[in-house]
């Protein structure tokens, strides 16, 4: 091929990216209202059903399945309807291994069970439909969340009874999860949301652990950090008032729900936001490994403790551990793996197998992709919020009210930095220069 020929041919293939990239463009544009309604359900449908069983629709377990049901579909035909891309092929083998990995863990085990499949259908659809939503939509999705999550707070904080009558947690989780109401509550709140003597507080601005729209306090407590993802991730490209709001409520949770992890994860935000681009693209495997032997150690330097305090949780995952059922580890045990909803990491080896724990460390660990400071800060924050909690808060992160916000992001970064990239292979196409990175990883237009 001839110098001229050639060059006309990568004129063609720079004209055609260019093309397909600004199609993808217009695509995410398109979509954005439809994805951000569909977040919204994720997030808040749970609040809603419990507002109509408040108010004289009795809501079962049934309902709650099929809504989630209906909310995953609409996810999905949303994917399929706006066209495969190059992007998506990591996510459609990763919910192939979901999949089959379900499969064969009930054939082991000889009986059904797909928790697994249903959590990495909510990371995969997810992380596609951010994929296709624009950098305007994105925030604009996370500031309606975070402002209809304030605004109940607010009233929580200011009247916990009025919020109490509005959606009554205590009975919709009752009715629909089974779990009874607390003795020593009188106004119907979430058991677990319940403060006791002797329970861990960072402050007394509640007389209970605050849950605003998502009834229950684990779920508020792990809002909170992923808006510090999202701030460590996007923190130059959010607009300085949206910024401090954020932060404020950050703190009010914090204040209010007196989450110990979340607490330490906001305070260390700042060293992963400046550490993130120094380190390797691959640092973030090293997470789970340090964080299992920081928890071993932990555990059998101090004096055992079944209370519910940090020594506590972690202990309780740490033993779980070493006294794994052999089985567990071939995927022949799945159906106990409910036995284990407040051991993470022991959860996950008996619900998918080793094999399967494995995948999950790989998925947490590089899912942002950790080229860009943008994606590298996502995936340091990621995998600690991950890692930490599944030590010492079970499976809570897999719930679709919180994962669905965190894989929106990831799918967005991801295609985002795919894009850089690809303006960058141009060369030419767009001026680009090195923005605040001393790795030289982060790129923008002139």
């Amino acid at each position: 091929m001839t110098g001229s020929t050639a060059g006309h041919a990568n004129i063609f293939i720079g004209e055609a990216r260019r093309k397909a990239h600004a199609g993808a463009i217009a695509s995410a544009g398109r979509h954005g209202p439809k994805i951000i309604a569909i977040v919204l359900a994720a997030v808040f449908y749970n609040a809603v059903l419990a507002f109509a069983n408040a108010h004289g629709i009795s809501i079962n377990r049934a309902m709650v399945a099929i809504t989630e049901g209906i909310v995953l579909a609409a996810a999905l035909m949303l994917v399929v309807s706006s066209g495969r891309r190059s992007i998506d092929s990591a996510g459609f083998a990763l919910f192939a291994f979901f999949l089959g990995n379900a499969l064969l863990v009930s054939l082991l085990s000889g009986a059904l069970f797909v928790d697994m499949a249903r959590n990495g259908a909510i990371i995969v659809l997810f992380m596609l439909l951010g994929s296709r939503i624009d950098e305007r939509a994105l925030k604009a999705c996370f500031l309606i969340v975070s402002l209809l999550i304030a605004a109940c707070l607010v009233l929580e904080l200011v009247s916990v009874k009025s919020y109490a009558a509005l959606l009554q947690p205590g009975t919709y989780f009752a009715q629909t999860r089974g779990i009874a109401l607390a003795d020593i509550d009188e106004l119907g709140l979430f058991r677990n949301a319940v403060w006791y003597e002797g329970r861990f507080a960072i402050s007394s601005i509640s007389n209970h652990r605050t849950a605003s729209l998502f009834l229950e306090q684990v779920s508020l407590a792990n809002f909170s950090t992923v808006l510090v993802i999202y701030l460590v991730a996007l923190w130059k490209r959010i607009h300085f008032g949206v910024r401090v709001f954020y932060i404020g409520l950050i703190a009010l949770i914090l204040l209010s729900n007196n989450t110990r992890a979340g607490l330490a994860l906001a305070i260390g935000a700042p060293i992963v936001y400046w550490a993130a681009p120094r380190l390797s693209r691959y640092a973030t495997l090293a997470v789970m490994p340090l964080i299992l032997v920081a928890g071993t150690i932990i555990t059998y330097s101090l004096p055992p403790s079944k209370e519910d305090t940090f020594v506590g949780r972690v202990g309780l995952t740490i033993r779980s551990l070493a006294d794994l059922d052999p089985m567990a580890l071939i995927g022949a045990k799945a159906p106990t793996a409910i036995d284990f909803v407040d051991s993470g990491y022991t959860y996950l080896i008996y619900a998918t197998s080793l094999i399967g724990m494995l995948v999950m460390w790989l998925l947490f660990s590089l899912a942002s992709g950790n080229r860009n400071v943008d994606q590298r800060r996502c995936g340091l924050m990621l995998s600690l919020f991950v890692f930490i909690n599944l030590l010492i808060a079970g499976n809570a992160v897999f719930t679709i009210k919180i994962a669905a916000l965190i894989w929106l992001l990831v799918g967005f970064l991801r295609a985002d930095g795919a894009q850089v990239a690809a303006d960058r292979e141009q060369g030419g196409a767009r001026p680009l220069r090195d923005v605040n990175d001393p790795t030289g990883h982060r790129w923008a237009p002139v």
